[in-house]
C-alpha cells in the first residue's frame, strides 16, 4: 500500500511538471512567426508586419483587407499573405496591384501559417530591427488593433 501510495504521488508530481512545460499559445505563434522570418526569402522587416489569412473571421479580415488597401505604398509596414486563394480576387477588393511589391510576401508553403485557435485572425507583428517585440490578432476580443496600428505609425 505504501509503494503504491508513493508511486501515485510521483506519477501526479511527474504529470504536473510536464504540463507546466507545455508551451502557451503566445509562445508557440512567435516561433512560428521568428522561424517564418527565417525561412523566408526575403529580408526582415524593420518595425511593422501584417499576416494576413485569405480564410477565417471575415470581419477581421475585411479590417485586415482595408487596412492593406490603405498602407501597402507605406515603407514601414510589411504585409505575409497566408491561404490566399486567389490574388487577382484581392487585388480587386483592395484596388491595388500586389505582384512584385517589396513588401508583400505571398506565403505559398504556409511558413506563416500559426498553429493556433488565431490563424483565422489578421496579426499584427511589432519588430526591432528584424527581431519579434510581440504580436497580437485583430479579433472580436481586439476590434481595434489595426485603429492602434495606424496610430503607431503616425509616431
Amino acid at each position: 500500500m505504501n509503494r503504491l501510495y508513493v508511486l501515485m504521488t510521483l506519477s501526479i508530481l511527474v504529470f504536473s511538471q510536464c504540463k507546466s512545460f507545455k508551451k502557451s499559445d503566445s509562445d508557440l505563434e512567435t516561433e512560428t512567426i521568428s522561424s517564418g522570418l527565417k525561412k523566408a526569402s526575403f529580408q526582415a522587416p524593420k518595425k511593422w508586419m501584417v499576416i494576413l489569412p485569405g480564410l477565417g473571421c471575415n470581419g477581421c479580415i475585411q479590417e485586415g483587407e482595408a487596412f492593406m488597401r490603405d498602407f501597402i505604398d507605406s515603407t514601414g509596414i510589411f504585409f505575409i499573405l497566408t491561404k490566399v486563394q486567389s490574388v487577382k480576387i484581392l487585388q480587386q477588393k483592395i484596388g491595388k496591384h500586389i505582384n512584385n511589391r517589396v513588401n508583400v510576401f505571398i506565403d505559398n508553403d504556409g511558413m506563416f501559417s500559426l498553429p493556433t485557435k488565431n490563424v483565422i485572425y489578421p496579426c499584427i507583428v511589432q519588430l526591432d530591427n528584424g527581431k519579434i517585440v510581440k504580436h497580437q490578432f485583430q479579433s472580436p476580443a481586439n476590434g481595434q488593433a489595426f485603429e492602434w496600428l495606424k496610430i503607431q505609425m503616425e509616431q
